[in-house]
Order: C-alpha cells, then sequence, then structure tokens
C-alpha cells in the first residue's frame, strides 16, 4: 500500500511539472464554391456553400485552477461582402453568410459564451463548431478569373484541463490560448456564351435555282472581357467543299457564307474572327447568307434537311 502511494506521488509530481501546453486544435473546412460559368453568377440560381470553424481540446474536465472560459465571434465583416478578384480587386461578386437555420451574423458579436461546465461539456462531447452557409448574389457581370475572400474567427478559451484534474491540480496540459483562424471562400468563375442561331428555311421550290437566298445571323452573349472566334461544322453530308442536304439517298448541294462571301467554315480563316471583346450585357451577332447552288441536278422532288453545330473557340 504504501509503495502504491509513493508511486503515485511520484507520478503526480512528474506530471505536474510538464510544461503547459498554449493551444488547442484548430480547424477550418469548406468555403470552396467551385466553378461556375458567368451567366450562371450574373443571373442564375444562386451559388452556395458551407464553412465549419472548430476548436478541440481533447478530453476536457474541470479543475480548481480557475473557472474554464469560452469564446468565439467573427472578427471580419459580415455585411457588404464580396469576393473579389485576385488580379483586379475592383472586379466582385458580392455574397451573403448566414447561419445554417437561418439568420444573420453581427461582426464582433460572441457566438460561443461559456463558462465552467459549459464549457467543459461542449469540449468533451464534441468539438466547438461554428458553421455557416455562404452564398453568392446574381448580377455580377465578371470576367472569368478566381474570386476569393477571407472570414476570420476569434478564439478565446482559459483553464481548459485536458487530461484530469486531481484536487486543484491539472494532471495533463491546462489549455489557454487567444488565436485568430482565417478561412478562404473561393469562386472561380469561367467563360461561357448563349448563343442564338435559328433555323434556316429555303421554303419550297421546283428546281435548285429557284431557291432563294436567306439573310440573317447568329448571335452570341458571352462572358465580359472574351474574345473569341466562331465556327461552323460541315454538316451531316458534306461532298467537297460544298454542304448538302439530304432526303433519304438525294442530296441537295447548298452552303452558309460569311459577309467576306467565304464559306463559313471551322478551322483557321474560315472561321469568324475579329469580333469585339465581349461585354458580358450586349448580344453579338455575326450575319450571314445562304444559298443552294443552282448549278446541280435537280434532285427528286422531297424535303432535304441537314445540321450545323456552331462552335465558339475562346
Amino acid at each position: 500500500m504504501t509503495r502504491a502511494f509513493f508511486s503515485l506521488g511520484a507520478l503526480l509530481l512528474a506530471t505536474c511539472a510538464m510544461p503547459a501546453a498554449a493551444v488547442c486544435t484548430n480547424t477550418e473546412t469548406g468555403g470552396a464554391l467551385g466553378s461556375y460559368p458567368s451567366q450562371r453568377v450574373q443571373s442564375g440560381t444562386p451559388i452556395m456553400t458551407t464553412a465549419d470553424f472548430k476548436l478541440g481540446c481533447g478530453t476536457a474536465v474541470v479543475s480548481l485552477l480557475g473557472t474554464p472560459t469560452l469564446k468565439a465571434k467573427i472578427t471580419t465583416a459580415t455585411t457588404g461582402l464580396t469576393l473579389k478578384n485576385t488580379t483586379n480587386t475592383a472586379l466582385t461578386i458580392p455574397y451573403t453568410l448566414s447561419q445554417l437555420g437561418g439568420g444573420s451574423y453581427t461582426q464582433g458579436v460572441l457566438l460561443i459564451d461559456l463558462n465552467g461546465t459549459n464549457a467543459v461539456a461542449l469540449l468533451s462531447n464534441n468539438n466547438a463548431t461554428i458553421s455557416m452557409r455562404i452564398t453568392t448574389q446574381v448580377g455580377a457581370n465578371v470576367p472569368a478569373g478566381t474570386y476569393t475572400d477571407s472570414i476570420t474567427v476569434n478564439w478565446n478559451y482559459a483553464n481548459i484541463c485536458e487530461g484530469a484534474a486531481v484536487g486543484n491540480t491539472c494532471v495533463g496540459n491546462n489549455r489557454s490560448g487567444d488565436v485568430d483562424r482565417t478561412l478562404i471562400v473561393q469562386l472561380v468563375v469561367i467563360n461561357d456564351c448563349t448563343i442564338t442561331a435559328p433555323d434556316i428555311n429555303f421554303g419550297s421550290a421546283p428546281l435548285p435555282s429557284a431557291f432563294p437566298t436567306v439573310s440573317q445571323s447568329i448571335s452570341l452573349n458571352c462572358t465580359k472581357g472574351m474574345t473569341y472566334t466562331v465556327g461552323l461544322d460541315p454538316g451531316g453530308y458534306i461532298n467537297g467543299t460544298r454542304r448538302q442536304m439530304a432526303s433519304g439517298a438525294n442530296r441537295l448541294q447548298y452552303n452558309i457564307f460569311k459577309g467576306d462571301a467565304s464559306v463559313w467554315g471551322s478551322v483557321g480563316t474560315a472561321r469568324v474572327s475579329g469580333l469585339p471583346a465581349a461585354d458580358g450585357l450586349t448580344l453579338q451577332t455575326i450575319p450571314y447568307t445562304a444559298t443552294v447552288y443552282p448549278d446541280q441536278p435537280n434532285p427528286p422532288a422531297g424535303a432535304y434537311s441537314d445540321t450545323v453545330k456552331v462552335d465558339v473557340q475562346f
């Protein structure tokens, strides 16, 4: 019995001589909004994600060295928030910060304010956690790029005994700290275009030479600052340099021409280029003409069609 007593006393003395650790463990997760086209950012459904700030101190108990306390607050702004372009901070996307269960946050107001057994109970059963929802606001007309902001939470804790309390002694680490933790919110905006390409309808005619020339345009609304070229593929029944419409095994030759009267194609100079940079708001139109070649043999009567794809390169 005496030997057991002295062994325990040696353990207590050795443990009390250990230096106290300064901080508990902080972790941050979430905050990445992902990558989205500019038009989703500007006028689509708001983009949302969540983020967590956590503090964990292992197994915490109450000792008599002092009253355990745990406090946490957001120290950065909680209103008027914007994600800023990493290369030009004048370009911004507004967003909001809210509680997962609803309601807003206020800068500097304590979100966790616990003392005594309440602080210990929270840290013993789980991490202390501040969770938030991050939501973009529609209306930002911005170029492609990476947009970021930071959120900072301050943790202040004292007299958190991690280990065991023996009398008025903390056998383990008596944790105290005052630390700021920062999480980065990030959204990547990618280039995008809305393309309006009406069908070409030549109508009806008894001979190839009787079909009218169709004059119309393709319209595009693309990401702010985006420069691009536009191509048309050969369709499904190309014959040499001539596009063809099909009616079963029969063919009717036609083509689509750019403003300079050259065939509008999909490679190199056959593409439409030289358009001004998009502003993200104004439709850019590309006029063209479509003609049925009059110098071809008369095909059998029928409904002829083809499908041509429009592609945008940037």
